[in-house]
């Protein structure tokens, strides 16, 4: 079974059926998880940490039993399970779709849910060929939010919240928001909080002060100098920015702004920088461009993986937030994720 954009996000939020097994997949890694998230809790509204399982493709790697094992495996805790696969090798591809293989001829009845993520499918991917034609299990396919979507979802949020925006400053908004809609969520919260007790609506300089706050001083020409494979530059730049007191957070959210940038200029063979987001003038173009030949769809997608990873460890207490940014930077300009 398969399902693709507005129905498969209302799958998601409305989980019709006795499937329990879903393979979510798409372009925009944050639409893929925020959506996972939403079906986990519609299928599990109240579980026990206990009984969430999360596995990656090394789980798998090292031990192809460990799925089918603990899709039959009960609580202890009592209550349901769920299991959450992140996909990103292709390898994984061959366990996951045994165990679908023996679930839909009744050789493996699991007691768990099954979310798996991942991202863009082409037609032909064998993961995606799998779930698509599987009589137990389902296939969502997500697109990646257009500012129409996203104008929609800042529209409805604000309204919930009992938050006004002025025309002018919505179009604004939504223009700066990253295509990412994990981070997009983010956005849209802190401009929540900034308007309560505002007493009047959001103004066009209301959403211009909030950016250039989010937007640090140094963190950019780190981003730059990494995606573009310059390491000593990028180090000297994340060094001196983390060394004045930048917040590693920020940085993170600047190189990720950044790369969606990249992730636009490869998808569209953009042959001038000046109809990018944002733009590159004529003189940076030639090692932007140089630079782009070293990117495909498979590192941007990587690299996104390792942002969300990076910026997860940096929110838990006692990490060594600095330390994880340094290395990522110099990961992505050395080219060695």
């Amino acid at each position: 079974m398969k399902q693709a954009g507005a129905r498969a996000l209302s799958f998601c939020e409305k989980p019709t059926g006795s499937t329990k097994i879903a393979l979510i997949f798409g372009a925009d890694p944050g639409l893929v998880s925020t959506s996972a998230d939403t079906l986990a809790k519609n299928w599990l509204p109240k579980p026990d940490p206990f009984n969430i399982i999360k596995l990656h493709d090394e789980d798998l790697k090292r031990d192809p039993q460990m799925l089918g094992d603990e899709l039959v495996a009960r609580s202890l805790m009592g209550g349901d399970r769920i299991i959450r696969v992140r996909v990103e090798k292709d390898a994984s591809s061959k366990y996951l779709l045994e165990a679908l293989a023996d679930i839909d001829k009744g050789t493996l009845t699991p007691e768990a849910y099954l979310i798996i993520e991942a991202g863009e499918l082409n037609k032909t991917n064998k993961l995606r060929v799998g779930f698509e034609a599987a009589q137990k299990a389902i296939a969502l396919q997500l697109y990646a939010d257009d500012e129409a979507s996203v104008a929609d979802l800042v529209t409805k949020r604000f309204a919930a919240a009992g938050v006004v925006i002025d025309d002018a400053a919505l179009a604004a908004f939504v223009s700066d928001l990253p295509g990412d809609r994990r981070l997009a969520l983010s956005e849209i919260e802190k401009l929540e909080l900034y308007a309560i007790g505002l007493g009047r609506s959001i103004t066009q300089g209301d959403v211009s002060l909030l950016a250039s706050a989010e937007q640090p001083r140094g963190a950019d020409d780190a981003a730059d100098a990494a995606i573009l494979g310059d390491a000593p530059q990028a180090t000297l730049s994340i060094n001196r920015y983390l060394d004045a007191g930048g917040n590693p957070i920020s940085a993170l959210r600047t190189l990720h702004f950044r790369m969606l940038r990249v992730s636009d200029a490869v998808a569209s063979n953009a042959g001038t920088g000046m109809r990018l987001r944002p733009p590159i003038f004529d003189k940076e173009w030639p090692p932007f461009s140089r630079a782009m030949r070293e990117w495909n769809a498979s590192a941007i997608h990587r690299t996104f993986t390792r942002l969300y990873e990076a910026e997860k460890s940096c929110k838990q207490a006692g990490a060594p937030s600095e330390a994880i940014v340094r290395n990522l930077i110099h990961k992505i300009a050395t080219r060695t994720l």
